[in-house]
């Protein structure tokens, strides 16, 4: 342990506290110790990730490009980590020094006039990072709030949030973005399998680094015992409320996390006072000292709230900015709240609970609702502009929260439906679906002020513009479901067919080439039709399958006399037979010529009786029989989850994203047939092969057909986050 942290157990056997600086720099050693492993296998996955993709591509140009970004990682996998660990290192020396590297963005210094869309691929990015980042915090949600605990004590704070902590995921995630500065070059489709492969291979991978500072922290006194004395922080009537953006740094698990959470989630109907309970039971409230509000401050009704986010809203519209951040949004409300414009006095104002509650309430929504996966992050770009509208919203009508019909979710789980199969590559034309959801928000940011009749109405318009293009997807999606089943159908027949002829020719003891040949090459074609045709309980399916096993009977050495005879006497109907199939199939007549001339030969031996030489039947493996043992062992849970209905994400070999429909699968369960969102026929995938995308991160499940409704998840979400 280094000689910091050792002077530190000194200061903590003597009953004080060790120094920020050096619980930091004892945290240091173990990100510096497992770290470089878990980057290594992340290099090792991502080399054999690129190689595939390589090997997919559709285009010299596209096969370049994998392979020249194959061999940039292998050049500065070195340089990579270096920077990584180096940038992890100034974070905690920032943050020990008393400079938490986060908070020096100040949001204030922004003009929402001057606040422009930022680049779509830039966008992209960070909502890969974002999504990342939150699924971390998380999955670790314990071990940070611990581990904030401990480093706010040193801090003098209550607790220092997973946004602000120089251990946290956020702190990890910009220390890699840092690395991959250097790599100009990348294309963004690239740098996005690099994000998914460091959140499987480091992200995934941190449990027990945190557990470790975690056991430091308790080693040396860092509990919430050992606080000093008198520090309480700030309070208000309700308790030391966290600052704007420590209310902002929580984030909610997503629906499938949430699912998987002891606490039983619910369908989206959670009246307000419930989720107002829950949220002031995480603040975690201490004792009470004083009145935190300041004398000259004074509580503004709701209708001036409503004034101010309506301002913020109009000047939104005016400037056609991206999403407000919560911490942004909080901070633009914040400094309007510092002065009233209208007074010249220097009167400060504060939100009232139940307003501050439901700001901060939609705000956790709106984390859940950019989290899911089933928007394609273009439409979260628009979603997440009606932030300020549905703050507007919930501060009229409760409701959102527990009733499932309400006008307002109605409208935003239209637009998750329409959208979950949009593709980025789809024209956003003023008429087209993207187009015309951009106008709705355009009209709701616009427009909305009081009156929520405006959701119902545009839900209705949106209604009546996704009818048609619904019914023709519809319809276009059956012809292909019925292709895919005739398909389906043919292949079955062909598999039944060649299934029979390799059970029986391994369960004979003896077999001559010329039957062999006779069965692959002709009768199958016969059991086939005839498969086809009737299905296998037919009378033309027993009839073909019964010549086969009399065929084989009859080419073996009959030892017994009543053999011989009823060999004798069945050859004529056994060759007629044979002759009328082969012919019904239009096979050439040469060589059944030469098959008959050879069989006549068998049938002689074969009623003489001699003892033929006999070798073991071949293990053959059947080729109609297909092996599942392998599709078993790969299917991980969330191919369980692949029912007609669901959607998928592809990544295409040119590294692009396409989303598609599973709209039908076959009788065995192993060929997935995939459609677009207007119908048209998609990919037709092997059950295996869609779970070896999944693994290598190019294919992802992004919504299951029983799932429920975008803003019934959200709801459960955030109920079960705040429970948790």
């Amino acid at each position: 342990m280094t000689d910091a942290w050792d002077k530190s157990s000194q200061l903590a056997g003597e009953g004080r506290l060790p120094s920020l600086e050096a619980y930091l720099l004892a945290c240091q050693e173990p990100f510096q110790r497992e770290a470089p492993a878990l980057l290594d296998a992340l290099f090792e996955r991502l080399d054999d990730a690129l190689y595939d993709l390589a090997d997919k591509a559709g285009s010299d140009r596209l096969y370049s490009r994998y392979f020249d970004a194959m061999r940039l990682f292998r050049k500065q996998s070195r340089n990579i980590k270096a920077i990584f660990l180096r940038q992890l290192q100034r974070t905690r020396e920032l943050t020990a020094s008393g400079l938490i590297q986060t908070d020096s963005t100040s949001f204030d210094s922004y003009s929402l006039e001057n606040f422009a869309l930022v680049e779509d691929e830039e966008l992209e990015k960070s909502i890969a990072v974002s999504n990342l980042v939150s699924k971390a915090e998380n999955r670790y949600q314990r071990e940070l709030h611990e581990l904030g605990r401990s480093l706010g004590y040193l801090l003098g704070r209550r607790e220092l949030p997973p946004a602000f902590n120089p251990l946290g995921p956020l702190a990890i995630c910009d220390a890699f973005s840092a690395a991959l500065q250097p790599l100009q070059d990348i294309d963004l489709p690239i740098k996005l399998v690099v994000y998914k492969l460091f959140d499987k291979q480091v992200m995934d991978h941190l449990g027990g680094i945190y557990d470790e500072c975690l056991r430091l922290a308790v080693a040396h006194g860092l509990t919430p015992a050992a606080a000093a004395p008198g520090q309480t922080g700030s309070s208000s009537p309700r308790g030391p409320s966290p600052t704007p953006r420590e209310v902002f740094a929580l984030r909610p698990p997503t629906a499938t996390q949430a699912a998987a959470q002891a606490t039983p989630s619910t369908d989206g109907r959670v009246p307000f006072d419930r989720l107002r309970s829950l949220l002031n039971a995480w603040r975690d409230p201490q004792p009470v000292v004083g009145d935190a509000r300041p004398d000259d401050s004074v509580l503004i009704p709701t209708s001036d709230l409503m004034e101010i986010l309506s301002q913020l809203q109009e000047a939104s519209w005016r400037s056609r900015p991206g999403p407000f951040a919560a911490q942004e949004l909080r901070a633009r409300l914040d400094g309007a709240l510092q002065v009233d414009p209208l007074e010249h006095d220097k009167t400060s104002r504060s939100l009232g609970e139940i307003d501050e509650d439901t700001l901060e309430l939609v705000s956790l929504l709106f984390d859940s609702i950019i989290q899911a996966a089933d928007l394609p992050d273009p439409i979260k770009v628009l979603v997440g502009r009606l932030q300020i509208p549905l703050v507007k919203v919930a501060l009229l009508d409760k409701t959102l929260f527990d009733n499932p019909d309400h006008p307002a979710r109605r409208l935003l789980n239209r637009i998750a439906d329409a959208t979950v199969g949009w593709a980025e590559d789809e024209e956003r034309t003023p008429h087209s679906l993207y187009g015309r959801i951009e106008q709705i928000v355009e009209r709701i940011i616009g427009q909305f002020d009081r009156d929520l009749a405006i959701f119902s109405d545009l839900d209705a318009v949106l209604a009546a513009h996704l009818a048609p293009e619904a019914a023709r997807a519809r319809a276009t999606e059956e012809q292909v479901c019925s292709v895919a089943a005739e398909r389906d159908r043919i292949a079955a027949a062909r598999l039944r067919a060649q299934a029979v002829i390799d059970q029986r020719l391994q369960s004979a003891r003896w077999v001559p080439p010329i039957i062999e040949s006779m069965l692959n090459e002709g009768w199958r074609e016969v059991l086939y039709r005839a498969y086809l045709s009737g299905g296998e309980h037919s009378r033309k399916w027993l009839k073909a399958v019964n010549i086969v096993d009399r065929l084989l009977w009859s080419v073996q050495p009959k030892a017994d006399p009543q053999d011989r005879r009823d060999l004798l006497r069945g050859i004529p109907e056994l060759l007629r037979t044979l002759r009328a199939g082969l012919a019904a199939i239009d096979f050439e007549q040469r060589a059944v010529a030469r098959w008959f001339r050879e069989l006549q030969a068998l049938h002689l031996s074969a009623l003489r009786g001699p003892i033929a030489p006999q070798a073991p039947a071949e293990t053959r493996a059947p080729a109609g029989t297909p092996d599942h043992r392998a599709s078993d062992t790969a299917a991980s849970d969330p191919l369980r989850r692949l029912v007609p209905g669901c959607w998928v994400e592809l990544v295409r070999d040119d590294a692009r994203r396409v989303r598609v429909k599973l709209a039908w699968v076959s009788v065995d369960g192993q060929r997935l047939q995939f459609v677009d969102r207007q119908g048209f026929e998609g990919p037709e995938l092997a059950r295996d092969n869609l779970g070896t995308l999944i693994e290598y991160g190019l294919a992802s499940i992004v919504r299951s057909e029983d799932d429920p409704p975008l803003m019934d998840r959200a709801v459960a979400t955030l109920t079960n986050s705040l429970s948790h």
